[in-house]
């Protein structure tokens, strides 16, 4: 199913990619690029060219939502300049998009992904191969607060949406996955955590906290799934762990002016870092 075409949001979107604070490659490679998935007319995966990059996905919509949440509206954006080399952990890399971007921004990375999803893990391993990324290593794994193994809920078509919470897929097919302690994985410094785990924030960050290898860590985003499949608002909680372990932080969060009062579910953006 092809995108439909709204001249206004088009518009905008063309706008946005304008604004783009650090285009990487550049802004005429990323509006070439979204030109190329927005008039796209084949059905099933879809692939592009971001510059030096290959970008591809099951499908195009997939394809232009990850596009404009990673590259465009720079969800991933930290500073890291202090080093050349700096570790990033990729908490729930669905297919890779953000690990990219972290590559493209600071080339000399060292990044660990986990993805629980066996068909996003089949992507995300082509991106790291077609790219010929560089100490990129990927575990197909989800993170929780113990070893073993759980069950996860795919969601054909669209595969951001596939969560450990059956209510966040539509569609949803239940898979049993491994679970893993990420605390297991950090054994030493990490300049940044990136962590979108629909719904499995409040077990990581646990973890990370009861063994105490969240000192170990410098800097985290955080999308966190507040409500999430309808479940009662743990999201203060949440912050004051944050606080507790010796951060500061900032929050994004958009909300239509319809779904105030309605305790909708919400993405909400978190961006903490040590003073």
């Amino acid at each position: 199913m092809h995108l439909a075409f709204d001249p206004l949001r088009f518009f905008r979107q063309a706008v946005r990619i304008f604004r783009v604070r650090e285009p990487r490659p550049s802004v005429a490679s990323l509006l070439k690029c979204w030109l190329a998935i927005r008039f796209a007319r084949k059905e099933g995966p879809l692939t592009v060219r971001l510059g030096r990059l290959f970008l591809s996905a099951p499908n195009q919509r997939e394809l232009h939502y990850l596009f404009e949440e990673v590259f465009v509206r720079e969800e991933y954006l930290v500073p890291l300049a202090t080093k050349s080399d700096p570790v990033i952990v990729d908490c729930g890399a669905n297919i890779g998009f953000a690990t990219l971007y972290f590559k493209l921004h600071h080339p000399g990375a060292r990044i660990t992904t986990f993805e629980p999803d066996p068909s996003c893990f089949g992507h995300l391993q082509r991106h790291i191969a077609d790219n010929h990324l560089q100490d990129v290593t990927a575990v197909q794994a989800a993170c929780g607060q113990s070893n073993g193994e759980t069950s996860f809920f795919s969601s054909p078509g669209f595969s951001p949406a596939g969560s450990i919470h059956a209510s966040r897929a539509n569609g949803a097919q239940e898979i049993k996955v491994r679970l893993v302690r990420l605390s297991d994985y950090i054994t030493g410094p990490v300049d940044l955590l990136k962590l979108d785990v629909e719904g499995a924030e409040q077990g990581v960050m646990h973890d990370l906290i009861s063994t105490g290898k969240i000192a170990s860590v410098r800097s985290m985003v955080i999308e966190y799934h507040h409500r999430i499949g309808g479940m009662k608002p743990e999201l203060g909680p949440f912050l004051k762990g944050i606080e507790d372990a010796g951060f500061t932080y900032d929050i994004v969060a958009g909300l239509k002016p319809r779904a105030r009062f309605t305790g909708a579910f919400q993405d909400v953006m978190i961006y903490a870092s040590r003073p």
